[in-house]
């Protein structure tokens, strides 16, 4: 198998990992200069910002699966009676587009349908077609070639293996929490971090009131979905390069917390933990209709 890239791209800093294979083999984390996304529309700022990480880090492989944030987006989850198999695509687009009120000419979707004894359960993500046609420009101008996209909320549960519970991500700049039911994101925000960085005490000081603060919000609009101190917490990012990273997170957090490991092969010290949804874009998940648009139009690729 050949190298390839995994790009997170958040709204303030971006992670490049490379594998070659079940290898990783090199990785980036940078902090994006101010201006190079604007309401998840990405301007040459964030070209020059890739390809200079590319350069620094001396990455080797060209093509790229990308992770973006929610910014621009929209998901519905949904069922649907038993259907032949041929009548499920034309289904899960008459409903799609009935759920999600865009003109069809101005969105990518993607979506997956699980079967069960009383029909489909079917997951949907709608993108606005401008900005992922843009995102898509913007990293081939950095000189790679975008295999396929995915929100980062999804790629960074499959990364983590969270099937139920929740899961929390800490970045240099943002986190990012989602909250997984039966394999299903039920909830996902990500949300900027005003400590600088270099002050991790306030910043996991801000994630103590912003965690809190979301699983109350959570609790009134997922009423159906038990929160307790018995309902998992998985842990990535920089909880594991702080000093007793995950105990502290014990003492502050009232679930049950757990770390997440990877099947990957890697060098002592090489930060993975830092590039959870970058493995999550490499493990294969069936979605239709994918958001990445090929160079000669749409088309259906399973992922």
């Amino acid at each position: 198998m050949s190298a390839r890239l995994a790009l997170d791209l958040g709204a303030h800093e971006l992670k490049i990992l490379e594998v070659n294979g079940r290898v990783l083999t090199r990785h980036a984390e940078i902090l994006l200069p101010d201006g190079a996304l604007t309401e998840g529309m990405p301007t040459p700022l964030l070209t020059a910002a890739i390809r200079g990480a590319l350069e620094a880090g001396g990455f080797l492989a060209t093509r790229a699966r990308l992770a973006i944030a929610e910014t621009g987006t929209a998901f519905r989850d949904f069922r649907l009676p038993p259907l032949p198999a041929g009548e499920l695509s034309r289904a899960v687009e008459f409903e799609g587009r009935r759920q999600v009120p865009m003109d069809a000419a101005d969105i990518h979707f993607a979506w997956h349908a699980v079967r069960d004894k009383t029909g489909y359960a079917v997951y949907l993500v709608a993108a606005r077609r401008a900005m992922i046609d843009a995102l898509v420009a913007a990293v081939s101008s950095a000189g790679l070639q975008v295999e396929r996209m995915d929100l980062k909320p999804l790629a960074l549960a499959r990364g983590m293996g969270v099937s139920d519970g929740l899961l929390l991500e800490w970045a240099a700049a943002e986190a990012t929490l989602v909250l997984m039911v039966k394999g299903r994101p039920r909830f996902f925000r990500t949300f900027g971090l005003d400590s600088p960085a270099d002050d991790p005490e306030s910043q996991l000081e801000e994630l103590t009131h912003a965690l809190n603060a979301l699983v109350k919000f959570m609790r009134g609009t997922t009423s159906d979905v038990p929160i307790s101190p018995d309902t998992t917490l998985a842990l990535a990012g920089r909880f594991a390069f702080l000093p007793d990273g995950v105990q502290r997170a014990e003492q502050r957090f009232n679930f049950k917390v757990t770390v997440p490991t990877t099947r990957f092969t890697f060098a002592p010290e090489f930060p993975w933990q830092a590039h959870l949804a970058g493995l999550g874009l490499l493990l294969q998940a069936r979605w239709y209709d994918r958001l990445t648009p090929a160079q000669g139009g749409d088309n259906r690729v399973a992922a």
